[in-house]
């Protein structure tokens, strides 16, 4: 709804003058406080005033001119007061004080974050109001919602404002009141005031194929992409290489769509991000998912144009689209070193490895390495011989054999420690990626670990982690409004799958691809999913779930094999993540409902009714449009309504069977289990056609 410019002045708290100026400012049409204002230009006009960090509240400051200012009074001599009258002065001026810091206080305003869109009854809820005040407030506004429609960020900021609210635009952190009452480990070391220098720690990041991976192994000389499934890095991998100027830890994230968790973790545990761009492909989908991740983490980014041996290469095209991004090169006048590399012929890795090296030396890396290590789980799988394994990249203190080790909620003791060269390790300092064998059970890929001092420590804070979590459980209690939300659930066609994989990374990975799948009629339901083979328990899960066992580089053992032949349940096993994403959307497309298509064949007028001993009553009728077909769907109109559908049984011409009678021809026509046919009725033939559908 529009609203005048009068009325807009008012809801904003704001001189009608002094808005009519900024609007003409900002490029809008009106010209009179009584024009109207569309919803389009009060977020033209929001925008501007925003961007312009004018807010519409306050007031600009009016300088006066010198000649105007009032000069400045004589002193005048102090008359001494009695004591008495100084200590009542001092008193009142405390006073004073104290209100004024009571004002201050009550004029502190509470801020809300509003990130997007959001429906009327969540902003409420934000803002601790009743749902109706926002609708009024919304109608003041010229917005018509309800509590279940969703405004724009904009509109939700007007509100927001009007209710005295400091408007924030940050992204919200999922489970924020979670993660500050989970139980956490604080470590302290000695030379925290001093730490030690460290290498720095290189996430490589890009688009599926435009080589990362290769560019990797050019520059530490090994073939990793030869023994992954299509050629596309599935695990993350951890690298530790050594240079003319010193080592450096490489992390390899996943490039395509389905690792997008993962390529934040990567993000989050990174101090420098290479940016691999193919020369001949330029920005991709992956490529700017990737710099949201990059400038998320607040670190600096590199970006390799790979790839310029191709003829195809067009180094200036890349950097133009990576300026739309604010990644501006340096000769560019920008702050992006972007260094043209090919990771066939090796050309220009030494200048990618000095970009690197004159980072680090910018960010002066330091760690504190006097105390119990932390750092962060970058991978684990379930080993068939050895067990669980995770693979760690320390980040302060000096991991060792034989510490005691928390994650989440699992423990373990240190056995063994291998290097990214597969040599067995004693111990590993920061920045140092190792394999970890002594875990009890795989952890979630991301999660922090802790050195505890001692075995009752680790068991302590176990005991309040899964207290914590056992709490969390039972404050989830069903509401009326989730035990609505569940009963929609009900109504949805649901493919219930089990999910095994090598690694859990790839296990995670491949529950957030699957979850995203789905629409309101049909969706996923995992029903469970884990790290290593499959099991007889998996199988008698799915005996009872009925679900699918999908496999994702792990196979089934021989108890499993044969529960799976005796039930005769097949697994589907992966060793390509489209593969089964794909064939995820098949399955689910076979559990939505057909649409049916109809196509009128024909018309025919009864005229007469006459009874048969083999069909009962039988219509005497004259096809007036195209033709009538035996076997198809007839509806009979009386007066233009419909009073009867079913089945065409009987379609004759004279004494003989036919299959269909064409326009202008008579014929008689039986209806099965229908008797009330009338002469003038209209009987009116048609086919449906069921279509399949696909997501």
């Amino acid at each position: 709804m529009d609203i005048s410019v009068k009325k807009l002045s008012e809801i904003l708290k704001i001189d009608p003058n002094a808005l009519l100026e900024k609007m003409i400012a900002a490029g809008l049409p009106q010209k009179d406080i009584e024009d109207s204002v569309s919803t389009e230009d009060k977020q033209t006009l929001l925008s501007y005033i925003r961007s312009s960090k004018d807010s519409p509240v306050q007031e600009k400051k009016v300088e006066v001119p010198k000649e105007l200012s009032p000069k400045k009074a004589p002193k005048t001599i102090k008359e001494e007061k009695p004591e008495k009258e100084i200590k009542k002065e001092v008193k009142v001026q405390s006073t004073q004080e104290k209100n004024k810091n009571t004002e201050t206080k009550e004029k502190v305003k509470k801020s809300v974050n509003i990130n997007g869109s959001i429906r009327v009854n969540d902003l409420a809820r934000k803002l601790g109001k009743r749902g109706n005040e926002v609708v009024k407030k919304l109608v003041e506004l010229g917005e018509m919602a309800s509590l279940n429609d969703e405004v724009d960020q904009e509109t939700a900021v007007l509100v927001s404002e009007e209710f005295g609210f400091v408007v924030k635009f940050e992204e919200e952190q999922k489970l924020t009141e979670e993660v500050t009452d989970y139980p956490k480990i604080e470590s302290n070391y000695v030379d925290a005031e001093s730490p030690q220098s460290r290498h720095s720690v290189v996430t490589v990041m890009g688009h599926v194929d435009h080589g990362k991976t290769s560019l990797l192994d050019a520059i530490k000389s090994t073939n990793v992409v030869d023994g992954e499934s299509g050629g596309i890095t599935q695990h993350i991998a951890a690298y530790e290489v050594k240079t003319k100027s010193g080592k450096i830890t490489f992390i390899d994230t996943p490039g395509h769509e389905a690792f997008t968790a993962m390529r934040a973790r990567g993000a989050n545990t990174t101090d420098i991000v290479i940016l691999v761009v193919a020369a001949n492909d330029s920005v991709k989908p992956q490529t700017i998912e990737a710099i949201t991740h990059a400038k998320a983490a607040e670190v600096p980014i590199i970006v390799a144009i790979n790839k310029i041996d191709l003829e195809a290469a067009d180094i200036d095209k890349v950097k133009g689209d990576l300026a739309k991004y604010e990644l501006v090169p340096e000769d560019w006048g920008g702050k992006n070193q972007m260094i043209p590399v090919s990771a066939i012929s090796k050309e220009g890795i030494d200048s990618l490895l000095d970009a690197i090296e004159l980072e680090s030396e910018l960010l002066e890396l330091k760690a504190p390495v006097k105390g119990l290590a932390t750092g962060v789980v970058l991978e684990s799988e379930l080993d068939r011989f050895k067990g669980p394994l995770g693979t760690f990249l320390v980040q302060k203190g000096v991991l060792k054999v034989g510490d005691i080790i928390v994650a989440a909620e699992k423990k373990g003791k240190i056995k063994s420690l291998i290097n990214s060269s597969g040599e067995a390790i004693k111990e590993a300092g920061p920045s140092t990626p190792v394999e970890v064998l002594g875990l009890e059970d795989c952890v979630a890929a991301g999660e922090v670990f802790n050195v505890m001092a001692s075995e009752k420590d680790a068991r302590n804070i176990l005991d309040q982690r899964n207290a914590f979590l056992k709490e969390r459980a039972d404050k989830n209690v069903m509401t009326s409004q989730s035990a609505f939300d569940l009963l929609d659930q009900e109504k949805i066609n649901k493919l219930r799958i089990i999910i095994k994989s090598d690694v859990a990374g790839t296990n995670e990975a491949i529950n957030a691809s699957l979850l995203k799948i789905g629409n309101e009629e049909v969706d996923v339901d995992i029903v469970s999913s884990g790290v290593g083979g499959i099991t007889e328990s998996d199988v008698n899960l799915a005996i009872t779930t009925g679900a699918r066992i999908f496999g994702f580089n792990v196979r089934s053992d021989n108890k499993a094999k044969k529960l799976l032949e005796e039930q005769g349940i097949e697994v589907n096993y992966y060793s390509v993540i489209y593969d089964l994403i794909e064939d995820t959307k098949r399955l689910l497309s076979g559990l939505l409902k057909p649409i049916y298509s109809e196509k009128i064949l024909g018309l025919a007028e009864v005229k007469e009714v006459f009874k048969s001993p083999e069909f009962g009553l039988v219509a005497g009728c004259m096809v007036t449009e195209g033709l009538v077909r035996r076997e198809k769907h007839v509806r009979v109109l009386r007066d233009n309504v419909v009073i009867h559908e079913g089945e065409l049984d009987s379609l004759r011409r004279f004494k003989d069977d036919v299959k269909e009678v064409n326009n202008g021809t008579e014929c008689g026509i039986g209806i099965k289990n229908y008797l009330d046919i009338k002469p003038g009725d209209l009987i009116e033939n048609f086919e449906q056609k069921e279509e399949k559908r696909s997501l």
